[in-house]
């Protein structure tokens, strides 16, 4: 499986044709998970031979922010490749009926937010497989309107959907009229979760700066924003491939410092927006191969 990327921007989609999506989804009905994950392993390294521009960004990520040799970036390029294609596979397992197993750090403020009147807002990122968690972590008491981008086709949005109804998760998608705002915005005013990712500008002009692995970067306002102007929690959530069929989830919130009314709304936002740098930072130094992203992040 891949993901079509452009250089300068993100515009990701599953690979391969509707008919070896559905073949998948019925494979995996009957057979284990591994047996596809020692097929992946064998596939990586002909992907990245013939589709070259979608590994750069990442050996110059392993090579400028992990200082690692030329003979080391490619091999951590080549994990992170094969460690994509377990968490994709991971997401057809799910379609075709298999279960995974779940470590929650955090549960506990997880389950406090989720039995509050409020609504929040949780932001993800391209790390680990936050998309899994939504369709078998438990969120009872609350549905989750999950923001979405087009371009995926009909077999994975009809069985996102399917695995994401039964979760209490609908998916609300980014409209050119930003008519998705109001939807979001409904959400939350009546106790919902909105769940966006924290790390995309998908060309958006309106950005807040940031450092993160040493660098500059700029992160959309978007989810800090929402939670700020109605005064909501922000929390993050981190889903972690560990084993074949568990995962570590790791739960945080983003809150601002003791005094932040005497800073401007902006400041607000721009502390947000590294608190989940920062965080984002520690997640990817723990799992350098299991952040998911195909071009130039910092030159976005």
């Amino acid at each position: 499986m891949k993901t079509n990327t452009e250089h300068t921007n993100w515009k990701g989609n599953t690979g391969g044709t509707p008919w070896m999506q559905r073949s998948l989804v019925r494979l995996f009905g009957v057979l284990d998970v591994r047996i596809l994950y020692a097929v992946m392993a064998l596939v990586v390294p002909f992907y990245m031979l013939f589709v070259p521009k979608g590994y750069l960004a990442q050996y110059r990520f392993f090579r400028q922010c992990f200082g690692f040799g030329p003979l080391k970036s490619f091999r951590y390029v080549y994990l992170n490749h094969y460690a994509f294609g377990k968490v994709i596979l991971d997401r057809f397992a799910v379609y075709g009926g298999q279960k995974f197993l779940f470590k929650i750090d955090g549960e506990a403020l997880y389950l406090q937010k989720l039995a509050q009147p409020d609504g929040f807002v949780q932001v993800s990122s391209h790390i680990g497989n936050s998309e899994i968690a939504g369709y078998l972590l438990p969120f009872s008491g609350k549905k989750i309107h999950a923001l979405v981008f087009g371009g995926e086709t009909e077999t994975v949005m009809s069985n996102r959907a399917k695995a994401f109804a039964g979760n209490q998760v609908c998916m609300v998608p980014v409209m050119p009229d930003m008519s998705h705002i109001f939807t979001l915005n409904n959400a939350l005013q009546q106790g919902d979760i909105v769940s966006m990712p924290g790390d995309r500008l998908f060309g958006s002009t309106k950005g807040l700066p940031c450092t993160f692995m040493g660098r500059q970067a700029q992160l959309p306002v978007g989810p800090f924003i929402m939670a700020l102007q109605r005064n909501v929690s922000l929390v993050t959530l981190y889903v972690m491939k560990e084993k074949a069929y568990r995962y570590h989830v790791y739960v945080n919130e983003i809150a601002l410092p003791l005094q932040a009314d005497n800073l401007t709304k902006r400041q607000q936002l721009a502390y947000m927006a590294q608190q989940f740098a920062s965080g984002m930072e520690q997640m990817v130094k723990k799992y350098p191969t299991q952040w998911f992203n195909y071009f130039d992040f910092w030159n976005q």
